[in-house]
């Protein structure tokens, strides 16, 4: 049996207490720098904060700068925003103003994030899938 994580490719699951739990993916190849940062720090928990009905984030304080950054991104899509030390989950397709790094994307559960409100408690932390 082949290893659902591996050194390119780890599962996350995305918990917003009270609300329910969704399961995504991170790529090591399109922001590596970001990602091992992101990894030491994990698990990581922060209140959700909502931008318009684009993108839901979870700030930390992990601080890198941008790699391979871009400002479109579709629908289930994760970013990191390295102006802030956020983790940024994309809820439709949009343009943004800052350059994102790109890390990953939603598998299932987009909609437990399409319904988390500002404030609610996030946690996200490397899943085993069974």
């Amino acid at each position: 049996m082949i290893p659902q994580n591996s050194m390119s490719r780890l599962n996350i699951a995305i918990e917003v207490y009270g609300k329910g739990r969704a399961e995504g993916e991170v790529f090591r190849h399109l922001a590596p720098i970001t990602l091992n940062s992101l990894l030491r720090n994990m698990p990581l928990q922060g209140r959700a904060i909502r931008f318009r009905d684009q993108f839901v984030y979870v700030t930390s304080e992990i601080i890198v700068g941008v790699e391979k950054a871009r400002k479109r991104f579709q629908k289930g899509e994760i970013g990191f925003i390295s102006s802030n030390g956020a983790l940024c989950f994309f809820l439709k397709d949009c343009e943004v103003a800052m350059p994102i790094n790109l890390l990953g994307k939603i598998t299932s559960g987009l909609d437990i994030l399409v319904g988390a409100r500002a404030g609610d408690v996030v946690s996200v932390t490397i899943s085993q899938k069974t």
